[in-house]
This record gives structure tokens, C-alpha cells and sequence, in this order.
């Protein structure tokens, strides 16, 4: 089962969706990037638009593809966008899914529930994320 989920940056913040609390879940509770199992016959793209109008309301009008990763039940896409205020103010928690959405620096996502995928690879390229908001640009970030 492959799943696509995107960084949605604003200003120097990232755009995390707080997982439903329901204990049959994976990662219940925790602050994960929007996003998620895609369906069969969609594409990485679809799917990915399909979970962001479900989790967050909106799809940026810009999604840049940034790779994939290999896991033991399929691919993890990896998608990006930088919005700009107006594009920022159109997410939204409509209450289909998860509990809140809220942008966070990476200095404020250190201190909150993170999935354990999401906080191991924050920890692990917290500099080149850092890097990745300022310049605008993932071109240096590794999968």
C-alpha cells in the first residue's frame, strides 16, 4: 500500500494535520504531514488531492514532485509547495478527518506529538529543512 504526503510551506512554518484519536489507527494523536494511502487506480498526484481536500480543505496550485522511498507495503511519495498568504489562508479543518491543522516552525514541531517517521527525519535533516524554508527551494533535501 503506497501513500503520497506533502510539505506545505508558509513563510518559515510547515502545514501538520493532528491524526484522529482513534486507538485503531496508526499513529493516532500524533501531528503527521497532510496526506495519505492512495487508492487503487489513482496516481501518487491524485491520491495526494484527494487526502489533501479531505484533510485540509484545499490542494496548493503548485505541487512539486520531490521523490519516493521504498518501504515493505509500497512507495512513499513526497511532495512539496510554497504558498503565499493567500493560498495559506485557504486551509482549513473541515472535520472529515483528524482533529486540527496548524502550522508550526521547526523549532515548534520538536515540542509536539510528531508520528515517529515524521519526527525521525525532522531530527535527522532538521538543518537542511531549515535551509530547504529559507531559500525556498528542496533541491538539497535527501530522501
Amino acid at each position: 500500500m503506497s501513500s503520497a504526503t506533502i510539505l506545505i510551506c508558509w513563510k518559515n512554518k510547515i502545514l501538520l494535520f493532528l491524526r484522529d484519536d482513534i486507538p485503531t489507527i496508526p499513529n493516532p494523536n500524533c501531528w503527521s504531514l497532510p496526506g495519505g494511502v492512495i487508492e487503487a487506480g489513482e496516481t501518487p498526484l491524485l491520491g495526494l488531492k484527494r487526502e489533501l481536500i479531505e484533510e485540509i480543505y484545499y490542494s496548493p496550485k503548485t505541487l512539486n514532485y520531490l521523490g519516493r522511498i521504498k518501504r515493505e507495503e509500497g512507495y512513499a511519495y513526497l511532495y512539496y509547495s510554497f504558498v503565499e498568504r493567500e493560498e495559506a489562508m485557504k486551509f482549513k479543518h473541515e472535520g472529515i478527518e483528524g482533529q486540527k491543522i496548524s502550522f508550526f516552525t521547526l523549532k515548534e514541531m520538536t515540542r509536539i506529538k510528531l508520528t515517529p517517521k515524521l519526527k525521525e527525519r525532522l531530527l535527522n535533516q532538521s538543518d537542511t529543512l531549515e535551509k530547504a524554508l529559507g531559500e525556498k527551494s528542496f533541491e538539497m533535501f535527501v530522501l
